[in-house]
């Protein structure tokens, strides 16, 4: 009797161990992954004044212009973007953006009478009133929001921004370029396109 009770008790540990293996069914596992590149979108954000007025008699504006671009990126190293500036001339798409004296400015041309690439030139490099109809400039007095340097060679700054969400703002003065401003200036809308991009373009 105590030789059948001690098989028995034998057999209730063999299967108390047992049972739990028999219980789990088999299973595997296997990792998917997606992988999520480095972006940055650029987006232009309304700034209260994009538009302004000429004083017909000084060449000044009667506001001060601003633009704000919104920059978002994932990119955990610190990104450089290019602010630029164009207008059109009878080549066609030329960079607005120069400096004289140590002052950056920004050239604008008119749309009506589209003026000639010599006189963007002639502004940029300092020539006579006359010598540039067409084309009248304002000096940047800021570029706000992020890091950023202007770079003369390239004509354009270049601006650092670093993960998440950055506004980087452009403040336009509202004092013409003395040297760009003549009565053959022709009457109308004058305009620049300022583009804040990835490429060096």
């Amino acid at each position: 009797m105590n030789f059948l009770k001690s098989v028995f008790s034998f057999l209730g540990i063999l299967l108390g161990v047992a049972l739990p293996c028999f219980a789990n069914p088999s299973s595997a596992s296997s990792n998917i992954s997606i992988t999520l590149p480095t972006y940055t979108n650029i987006m232009p954000i309304t700034s209260p004044i994009l538009t302004a007025n000429i004083t017909n008699r000084t060449g000044n504006l009667h506001s001060p212009l601003s633009s704000t671009f919104r920059v978002i990126t994932n990119s955990p190293e610190k990104q450089t973007l290019y602010l630029n500036a164009h207008v059109v001339t009878e080549a066609g798409m030329e960079a607005a953006m120069f400096e004289q004296g140590g002052q950056v400015y920004i050239a604008f041309a008119n749309l009506s009478k589209i003026p000639t690439s010599s006189a963007l030139a002639n502004c940029k490099y300092g020539g006579m009133p006359k010598d540039s109809p067409g084309v009248v400039a304002y000096p940047v007095l800021a570029v706000r929001g992020a890091e950023n340097k202007y770079v003369s060679g390239k004509q354009k700054y270049e601006v650092y921004v670093n993960n998440g969400k950055t506004d980087v703002t452009v403040n336009v003065g509202s004092n013409v370029l003395r040297s760009s401003f003549a009565a053959n200036d022709p009457r109308g809308f004058y305009q620049a396109i300022l583009s804040l991009t990835e490429a060096d373009i």
